[in-house]
């Protein structure tokens, strides 16, 4: 696992996955751009590397393992709450980190159907220590 410190630039988005992905970005390439929202199995968020942030959705039902199977993406980037960091990891590593801090719920019954999904809890202390001892 590697960690980045992220180049801060001025918001664009309410929405804190879609800033998480655009100041990512940002710092790896020096281009502003909106974030893209591709399906992901066509690829990373940003080349090889799907950008997560807290509460974001890991996957649509709960089987991490055949959605990674699946992804497009080869490396995962964790951008903190306060957007500052990123921390890098590769399949094997965020696979661990998915199981550790996520948690099933189901979407919304209308457009979205009902359905099970997982996502990261909120950012906490315990979540920030578990990425900092492993980078």
């Amino acid at each position: 696992m590697k960690m980045i410190e992220l180049k801060q630039i001025e918001r664009m988005y309410k929405n804190n996955g879609q800033h998480a992905e655009q100041i990512a970005r940002f710092t790896l390439t020096g281009e502003i751009a909106r974030a893209d929202n591709k399906p992901f199995w066509i690829g990373g968020d940003i080349g090889d590397i799907q950008i997560k942030s807290a509460k974001a959705t890991i996957c649509k039902g709960n089987d991490i393992e055949s959605h990674l199977k699946a992804d497009g993406a080869n490396r995962y980037g964790y951008v903190t709450k306060d957007f500052s960091r990123m921390f890098l990891m590769t399949k094997v590593e965020y696979l661990e980190f998915s199981r550790k801090f996520s948690y099933e719920t189901k979407d919304s019954n209308g457009k979205n159907g009902g359905n099970i999904k997982m996502k990261f809890k909120f950012e906490s202390r315990e979540m920030i220590e578990y990425l900092e001892s492993k980078h």
